[in-house]
């Protein structure tokens, strides 16, 4: 797993004045606000005998153990030790953290190297013009599962087909491919295919119409997905791409993909849409079929997983051992050739 880069560890309304502890790449951490509502990251276990930090708790800005009574700052310090000064340069290790987009960020590798600059944005989600329905899921299955799946949007008619996908979605779709500046996108356009459930529920168009998805992946583990829709034959008028646009109806999905162990995951799922696209009164189920297509995905995660752990012959998420490769793989077998050659430089 690549360390030297920005994980969202939760989002910002998870993390409170409650110790919460989460493992992320392996490692457990304790997280928690102080009282001026900074964001802090521990390593969460006692310098002293290991209980878990998240166990304590806290006492102003520090955490106090719940075993010996130890404290530590939200530099990782030891500030007491009950009876004694506490040694000098005693701790636990703190990890760099920043807030943006309702995410909170932490930085798993060299300090040193956590620079702000890199970490993913995406704007929409603090834009008040935009409503925000979002999820996180803990989930039994490797991140590269959850990564080849949303570079491969094909399964969106077989996966969901109660809700935003049916057959002609993936027939009849011109797919094209593209990597650049670290990143893989993908572009589907469906032409004169009929509404799936959601679409013909929630969209503007009767009838026959075009549709896209435009994914790009950034890594280690970041997805915009923009859905959009029109009349057949539909372009924007004003130059615009159909990453950037909607159309007559449509929205925006994010993924944030953060392994917590080798075959564990935590998404971090929001939809965005502008405020005119879905009124008050429909957002409920509208919110309700989306966040039902992101617990169909998991469904197939797990499954692979377990099969994956039961394979006879060794198999894992790193080399699935698939029999054969179809024209659809070509997003996320470019998705898999930029993670190795970013583990090969960090090597």
């Amino acid at each position: 797993m690549l360390r030297d880069h920005w994980y969202v560890a939760a989002w910002s309304d998870q993390v409170g004045r409650t110790p919460l502890a989460r493992t992320i790449l392996g490692e457990d951490l304790l997280l928690f606000r102080t009282k001026s509502g900074d964001a802090v990251a521990l390593e969460n276990r006692c310098a002293h005998r290991r209980l878990p930090l998240s166990a304590g708790r806290l006492r102003g800005d520090e955490i106090e153990c719940g075993y010996h009574g130890l404290v530590y700052d939200r530099n990782g310090r030891c500030t007491r030790i009950p009876g004694q000064a506490p040694p000098r340069d005693f701790g636990v290790k703190a990890f760099p953290l920043l807030e943006r987009d309702q995410f909170v960020l932490v930085w798993m590798g060299d300090p040193a190297r956590a620079d702000p600059a890199k970490a993913i944005s995406f704007p929409k989600l603090s834009n008040p013009g935009w409503g925000v329905t979002k999820v996180h899921l803990r989930i039994g299955g490797s991140h590269l599962l959850i990564l080849d799946n949303l570079l491969d949007l094909s399964h969106v008619a077989y996966v969901h087909g109660t809700t935003i996908g049916n057959a002609p979605v993936a027939e009849q779709a011109a797919v094209k491919f593209s990597r650049g500046d670290g990143m893989v996108r993908v572009t589907r356009d469906m032409y004169s295919v009929p509404p799936s459930r959601t679409y013909a529920e929630f969209g503007t168009t009767d009838g026959i119409f075009d549709r896209w998805q435009v994914s790009e992946f950034r890594p280690p583990g970041y997805f915009l997905i923009n859905n959009g829709s029109g009349p057949c034959g539909w372009q924007p008028s004003d130059g615009s791409s159909r990453l950037d646009t909607q159309g007559a109806w449509g929205f925006q999905v994010y993924h944030c993909i953060t392994p917590e162990t080798a075959t564990s995951s935590h998404q971090f799922w929001a939809l965005a849409h502008e405020q005119s696209a879905v009124p008050e009164q429909a957002r409920e189920e509208f919110y309700r079929q989306c966040h039902q297509v992101v617990l169909e995905d998991v469904v197939v995660y797990e499954a692979q997983q377990r099969s994956l752990d039961t394979d006879p012959a060794g198999a894992s998420a790193e080399d699935v051992r698939s029999r054969v490769a179809i024209e659809a793989d070509r997003g996320l077998l470019m998705g898999r050739r930029i993670l190795e050659e970013m583990r090969a430089a960090a090597a």
